[in-house]
């Protein structure tokens, strides 16, 4: 029997329980606070742990992040070096990513936010010069895992221009894509919306910046959906004031909540969202957790690895 810690409220519905039942039959579960009458369990599943979590047990053999960032998990040094973390792969979250990234490029096309502002100030001013087609505008996507291989192909379905970039090659038919740092400024030039769904790593903190940002043609939409580090918010700020960026739809922040006197909650050029751009689906949580324990149980490679176990110490 396989003993899972659910450390999650994502995990604790009857839906993503029920599910998991049937994708693991032998199986025991326990929702955080509560757990094991001796602590022992197999499989740890969370975003990241609580402060008052206490020490894991020598039986951990897994932790499942319950998100498509395991940044939190991969920086905690409660979690022994030697058990492998893992990743959620879920079809329905990337689907609502895809669904935000949508949204956000055809109010570029519409120049939403400007008929946003105006609204705000009563003024009845419109424009009638010829709008941009998809197949005019250029979508630039920072990351080309599953999330970021959803939104770009849905994109380009949608009749959209689309150029990828990722940090080793990739291919995606009807999609040029580019890969290495070398490359990530000839993925983004002249590009509409901008749209980051990278993970977070040494290479990619602050990827964000002034010189991204000059890049893009004057007025682009920037849409950040990967991590708050990924921005660097005065640059954001000084390419919003200036025009560079037309509109920035900021999903994930580097303090979250975001603290009430921050400056993007009243700037008229920013449409935030606090962290929802895309919610694992309860059925697709607990296909991705028992796939991950299946491989687990039969000693094959598991699915969406971010972490392999270190040898264990001696």
């Amino acid at each position: 029997m396989v003993r899972v810690l659910l450390a999650d409220p994502l995990a604790h519905g009857e839906d993503f329980c029920a599910a998991l039942a049937a994708g693991v039959p032998d199986l025991a579960t326990w929702c955080w606070p509560d757990e094991p009458v001796n602590g022992s369990y197999d499989v740890l599943a969370a975003w990241q742990l609580p402060d008052a979590f206490p020490p894991l047990p020598d039986s951990l053999a897994l932790v499942f992040c319950f998100g498509a960032g395991a940044d939190h998990l991969l920086a905690d040094p409660r979690i022994p070096s030697h058990v492998p973390i893992v990743r959620l792969i879920d079809g329905g979250q990337a689907a609502e990513l895809a669904d935000y990234v949508c949204h956000a490029a055809f109010a570029f096309l519409l120049d939403d936010q400007k008929y946003r502002i105006d609204q705000a100030r009563g003024v009845w001013a419109p424009v009638f010069a010829r709008r941009r087609t998809r197949a005019e505008a250029r979508v630039a996507v920072l990351g080309l895992g599953p999330i970021g291989m959803t939104a770009a192909t849905a994109l380009a379905a949608a009749g959209f221009r689309v150029h990828a970039w990722s940090r080793t090659p990739r291919q995606v038919k009807g999609i040029e894509t580019f890969s290495g740092l070398e490359r990530l400024g000839d993925c983004v030039d002249g590009a509409d919306v901008l749209v980051n769904l990278l993970p977070l790593a040494p290479e990619t903190a602050g990827i964000l910046a002034a010189p991204l940002f000059a890049r893009l043609a004057p007025g682009a939409y920037l849409v950040s959906l990967g991590r708050g580090k990924h921005l660097d918010e005065a640059a954001l700020r000084e390419a919003l004031d200036m025009g560079q960026i037309g509109c920035a739809f900021i999903d994930a922040f580097a303090e979250e909540p975001l603290p009430s006197t921050h400056w993007m909650w009243s700037h008229p050029r920013i449409r935030l969202t606090p962290h929802i751009g895309g919610l694992p689906t309860p059925e697709g949580a607990a296909r991705s957790l028992a796939a991950a324990i299946d491989a687990l149980q039969q000693g094959a490679p598991l699915p969406g690895l971010v972490r392999t176990a270190a040898p264990t110490p001696s």
